[in-house]
């Protein structure tokens, strides 16, 4: 079953649509699908052109496709166990909650929190992703735990903090506190980022540019060859008693 969704025009674009309704599995409950779009819940088909061609028994044979102005549209996949959502240009907030099987794959930007506390499944973001991607919720003790996330841009600040499982890989740059809280899993960063891995317990971090005002709170190990080249190898955050590996090409200390 392929679904198509393109979304209708709007007076009010900034106006966010709540789609966590949008799911392979909704299309095979038989139930109306609706969704918020500001404080009024509407039927489907009124915020979205709709077409569904084919039909499937399982939600691993659905795939839905999302076109038109989708920047503003939250929640994309939450909860979601199978199948495949491909969003043509760029996500709101939310995109992947707590999913745990399937494929979202976004062609443009992801707005914050993508893949939040996500259980497994695959994310493809082919832009940027915001803060928080990857991550814990606010004043939660574990992030993602299981799955893949792949940014083929660049990240935020706090990508994958409280990293629980699974493997986080950005493309591009990260921003401040990449890792913290990191307690398995991993995380690969082919950039640049600031103050990775505060507070680190374990699983590793692998940092292919340059690691900006580092903490002191790492132990150094030596050195280690990775794709040909030679990179540091520390181990932390000793401040948290943590035996976490953290792999860098370079670094700088704060002053």
């Amino acid at each position: 079953m392929r679904v198509s969704l393109a979304v209708r025009p709007r007076k009010k674009p900034t106006i966010p649509i709540e789609a966590e309704t949008i799911t392979p599995a909704s299309f095979l409950e038989g139930a109306e699908i609706q969704v918020w779009r500001g404080n009024r819940e509407l039927p489907l088909d009124e915020v979205f052109a709709v077409t569904i061609e084919g039909a499937a028994d399982r939600p691993e044979d659905v795939e839905i496709v999302l076109s038109g102005d989708t920047s503003r549209m939250k929640r994309v996949g939450e909860y979601m166990d199978a199948g495949r959502i491909v969003i043509d240009g760029d996500i709101g907030m939310h995109c992947g909650n707590f999913m745990s099987g399937g494929v979202i794959e976004i062609g443009g930007n992801a707005d914050g929190w993508l893949g939040r506390e996500m259980q497994g499944g695959t994310i493809i973001c082919r832009g940027n992703a915001a803060d928080y991607c990857a991550a814990g919720y606010r004043g939660g003790r574990k992030g993602m735990t299981g799955g893949t996330v792949e940014i083929f841009g660049n990240a935020g600040d706090f990508a994958a903090e409280n990293l629980a499982g699974g493997t986080v890989i950005i493309h591009g740059n990260a921003g401040d506190m990449a890792g913290v809280e990191l307690h398995d899993g991993t995380l690969i960063i082919k950039g640049d980022c600031r103050r990775p891995c505060g507070n680190m317990s374990g699983g590793v971090c692998v940092i292919y540019g340059i690691a900006y005002d580092m903490l002191p709170t790492f132990r150094k190990m030596g050195t280690e060859i990775r794709d040909g080249r030679e990179f540091l190898s520390f181990t932390g955050d000793i401040a948290n008693r943590g035996k976490g590996n953290l792999i860098v090409k370079d670094c700088t200390y704060q002053d």
